[in-house]
């Protein structure tokens, strides 16, 4: 049984347990860190932060001032600026506050992507942030899409080095293939038929904000749904000992090598 949620509340989707692709991240670190995380969620980032000011500027333009509130500087010094800050904290209850320079800079990030060719072109006639709930491995699984086509997902990614080098090692590092393996088997859940493509849209956070354009080869989709298989059983794991799982990553003495590129060969000068 799938379903596709048009319009569910970012809040409403996260509080959903099921099988993610970023759960399924921490899964594959130890079902310890999963359940750490769900029972005691982190203050994001300040990147995090960003990319989030960036989606809603690319993804929900029309809602973002919904969402987010720029504010002014206010010269808290004075009577009259302390008065505006606790008049637009007041206006603005329950929106995520953001300063002036993130708000700039987060344009001109949101407007670089609006530009490539592929966006304009391709990133059209779907729906924004489409929440997806769908069985798979025997448990329920879940998706959130930033942009979704009747052939193809978008995906939004801010980075420090959007070329196909520097992506490809931020793929690498942080399992976007996972998720990219973990979308496309929502999507086809929830629609009837494969997916055409992952599209990571990839976005630089420094001037000039430059943007990369990618799909994956299938040897990599490949192995993001194995991974997804792995954390498919440590969720179950995490599932059936919630209460009692150790946070050990092994229950003996490991031995474990350096990273090849920090050994140091022998002097033969």
């Amino acid at each position: 049984m799938s379903t596709s949620h048009i319009g569910m509340p970012a809040a409403e989707y996260h509080a959903i347990e099921a099988l993610s692709a970023s759960g399924a991240k921490l899964l594959l670190r130890s079902p310890a860190h999963y359940l750490a995380a769900r029972n005691t969620p982190r203050e994001p980032t300040a990147a995090m932060r960003l990319g989030t000011i960036v989606h809603g500027l690319i993804l929900e333009p029309d809602t973002f001032r919904d969402q987010f509130a720029v504010m002014p500087k206010f010269d808290k010094r004075t009577t009259i600026g302390k008065k505006a800050a606790e008049e637009f904290e007041q206006d603005n209850a329950g929106k995520i506050t953001i300063d002036e320079y993130t708000h700039e800079r987060a344009t001109a990030i949101a407007t670089s992507v609006l530009q490539h060719p592929v966006v304009t072109q391709q990133m059209r006639g779907g729906e924004a942030e489409v929440s997806m709930l769908w069985d798979q491995y025997g448990l329920p699984c879940k998706a959130r899409f930033d942009y979704m086509t009747p052939s193809a997902i978008f995906d939004v990614k801010t980075c420090s080095d959007a070329s196909p080098e520097g992506f490809a090692k931020q793929i690498a590092n942080f399992q976007y293939h996972l998720q990219a393996a973990h979308y496309a088997a929502g999507f086809r859940e929830g629609v009837g038929w494969n997916l055409d493509r992952f599209i990571f849209i990839a976005v630089e956070t420094e001037a000039p904000y430059a943007v990369g354009v990618y799909t994956l080869d299938a040897r990599s989709l490949q192995s993001g749904r194995l991974l997804m298989e792995r954390a498919a059983e440590a969720y179950k794991q995490a599932l059936e000992h919630a209460t009692d799982t150790p946070a050990i990553y092994s229950p003996g003495v490991v031995e474990i090598s350096l990273p090849s590129w920090a050994h140091i060969e022998p002097f033969t000068g």
